[in-house]
């Protein structure tokens, strides 16, 4: 049975050549770079879609062919910051009567349904749940209502997790933190992800 009680927002990105995935280039062309977030980007989807019933999909071009095959809602991420575009979605979600949201990017195609599942339990008796990763930042965030937790945060940086739990922190928030993960990122990422269970296209 798909959990019910939690809306999942994938934040994605069209594959477009040369816009996504370029830290890993020039390990590989810029075809292959798009082809592997296309890859991950699919894995992710599809993954969220089997375990979730409430799945939609933030892109940066809703229109772009890619995301018709998933048969989800695409909206779009709109302008601003990373943080800008996440708050808008959520603001969003939980307006909608949202009980409670998961964001998700596509940069962890390895991910466990286990850390998904434990996600979605642990935002019953938690404000905030944060999936942290390797680089200082986070693979999954989720929320019980529509805190203001993203505007001024360096995003792309290893600070991106202390600021957040400083915000989370600062509103009150009860916080669960996850096991540490990592995203792929780097060519050696991919090896990683592969090992722990990702099978990508040759």
């Amino acid at each position: 049975m798909k959990i019910s009680n939690m809306t999942v927002i994938i934040m994605c990105k069209a594959p477009v050549v040369g816009r996504v995935k370029t830290r890993l280039m020039p390990e590989f062309s810029a075809d292959r770079a798009a082809a592997l977030h296309a890859a991950m980007a699919t894995t992710v989807i599809k993954r969220a879609k089997r375990l979730f019933a409430s799945v939609v999909i933030a892109a940066d071009d809703p229109k772009h062919p890619f995301f018709t095959p998933f048969a989800l809602p695409v909206i779009a991420q709109g302008e601003g910051s990373l943080g800008d575009r996440m708050q808008r979605q959520v603001n969003r979600l939980f307006d909608d009567g949202a009980g409670s949201v998961m964001l998700l990017g596509t940069d962890s195609p390895h991910m466990s349904e286990q850390r998904l599942l434990e996600a979605a339990r642990a935002v019953l008796d938690h404000d905030v749940v944060i999936g942290p990763v390797e680089d200082g930042g986070y693979d999954l965030l989720a929320i019980n209502a529509a805190y203001p937790l993203f505007d001024e945060i360096s995003w792309s940086t290893a600070q991106v997790l202390a600021q957040s739990l400083q915000k989370a922190e600062a509103l009150h928030c009860s916080i669960r933190l996850l096991d540490v993960s990592f995203d792929v990122d780097l060519a050696a990422d991919l090896v990683r992800a592969e090992a722990s269970g990702w099978h990508r296209v040759s």
